[in-house]
Order: C-alpha cells, then structure tokens, then sequence
C-alpha cells in the first residue's frame, strides 16, 4: 500500500524528471550543453572569484569526481574554451577550474532558454512543495 510520503516523493521525483528532460532537450537544441554541463558554468559563475576546486565543484553539480573531470576536460578543450583549470598554487594536489569570459558567455544566454523552457513548464501550473 502507498503511504502520503511516497505518493509526495513520487510526485516529486516526477516532476522533478519532466524538469530535466525538458531543460536537457532545450540546453541541447539551442545551446550544445546538457544540464550536467549548464549546472557546472552556473556553479562557477555564482562564486564571486569564479572558480572552484574540483571535488566542490563535483558535490555542487551533483556529479561524481571522475564525471566532473571529463565534464571539465570537454569544456576547457581548445575548441570549447569554457573553462580553465589550474593547480592550487598553496596545495599541489588541488586543482580549481575556472570559467572563462566565453564560458559567462554561453551562461548568459543559456540561463534564458533555461527561464523560458521553465516558464513554460509552470505557467498556470502550481510546482510541487514537498512536506
């Protein structure tokens, strides 16, 4: 028998689902990003100095060390150029990635398919608040 709680996650993690599918369709089409991606550029661009080490930059993108590595090597690669990464210069295991001017570019115009695709998802329509 399904309890109120898991009717509420179920809910949730639907809605939750029909979210990313959407923003990964729109991110794609209009801008050759996944949602994976997009969360990193905005990981970067919301810290004042623009860069994180690499293990923060994997908890706040919800991806594994080894996942954020290739996401981070894809993005820094000469012809990407978003990102940049170099070695903590106090602690010679760290190494911080950092966005470039051309990755707050593809943000910027990123971040309004990500408001529309979002708008249109919720507009008329109440998003769900969990308990």
């Amino acid at each position: 028998m399904t309890t109120n709680l898991e009717t509420r996650w179920q809910t949730l993690d639907h809605e939750w689902q029909t979210v990313s599918r959407a923003l990964e369709h729109a991110l794609n089409t209009h801008h050759d990003l996944s949602l994976s991606e997009y969360r990193v550029l905005a990981a970067l661009e919301a810290k004042h100095d623009h860069h994180h080490r690499m293990q923060v930059l994997a908890d706040l993108a919800g991806l594994s060390q080894s996942a954020t590595t290739r996401l981070v090597a894809r993005l820094e690669a000469q012809d990407c150029g978003l990102l940049a990464r170099y070695m903590c210069p106090t602690d010679r295991r760290g190494v911080y990635t950092e966005i470039t001017p051309t990755g707050l570019a593809k943000l910027t115009r990123a971040r309004q398919t990500v408001q529309d695709t979002l708008a249109g998802l919720w507009t008329g329509r109440d998003t769900p608040t969990p308990a």
